[in-house]
């Protein structure tokens, strides 16, 4: 499965309570960009790339996948640079809670 099949999936793994009254773009570097804006408990993916984004995460496609199911942790993967984080790091920290892994197979 591609980092765009994946994200493409994340509408319908949304935890509408974690993102309640959250408005933000999520920037998804791999090999084949593409954007998440997430507004009103909803989240829309779009391929490319956004004018102006919270959050740029660039990594790849794999590390994506492990990162999503939760088999990749956040804070190690940014410690041995599988991850580079670029804008509001404060929401990177809450990144995990905003989709729920289980939907994502």
């Amino acid at each position: 499965m591609s980092a765009l099949d994946l994200l493409n999936r994340l509408p319908a793994a949304i935890n509408a309570q974690a993102v309640a009254g959250l408005d933000c773009t999520l920037q998804f570097n791999t090999s084949q960009p593409a954007y998440v804006v997430i507004c009103d408990g909803a989240c829309l993916v779009t391929p490319g790339v956004a004018q102006v984004a919270h959050l740029t995460l660039t990594l790849s496609d794999e590390d994506l996948a492990g990162l999503l199911a939760g088999r990749l942790d956040g804070m190690m993967a940014v410690m041995t640079g599988k991850l580079k984080l670029q804008g509001d790091l404060g929401l990177a920290q809450q990144l995990g809670r905003f989709f729920d892994a289980s939907r994502l197979a």
